[in-house]
């Protein structure tokens, strides 16, 4: 698992680090900077990600219904875990939104990728 999620940071690190230099030549470095916070919220988020099918896998199979919960448990996870990221990131920090969603985008592209799911199968 240790070195699937590695390869897994390591693709979103270019992929984040594609989209900061376009935001660096188009706008500045301030939401260029802010790029890199995005792509720190959606490793976060596949972080938890992983985190979840590690431990469900670890697990004896039960019943749909507890299976169903732990699925559930962990969506609301990720959710509760992205939002306030999120809100810290422009609300407090005072990033520049359209930069921290572009790097949060920039990073979950990364699972549209096929040969991105086999990591995180294994």
């Amino acid at each position: 698992m240790a070195e699937g999620f590695s390869r897994l940071l390591l693709y979103q690190l270019v992929l984040v680090a594609a989209t900061s230099a376009a935001f660096l030549v188009v706008t500045g470095w301030f939401p260029a900077s802010s790029v890199w916070y995005g792509g720190l919220v959606a490793a976060t988020n596949i972080g938890l990600l992983l985190r979840c099918k590690h431990r469900q896998s670890g697990r004896p199979t039960g019943s749909a219904q507890t299976t169903l919960v732990a699925l559930y448990i962990c969506a609301l996870q990720r959710f509760i875990a992205v939002t306030v990221l999120f809100m810290l990131g422009m609300g407090v920090f005072k990033l520049h939104p359209l930069a921290v969603l572009a790097g949060f985008v920039a990073g979950q592209f990364l699972l549209l990728i096929p040969g991105t799911r086999k990591l995180i199968a294994n």
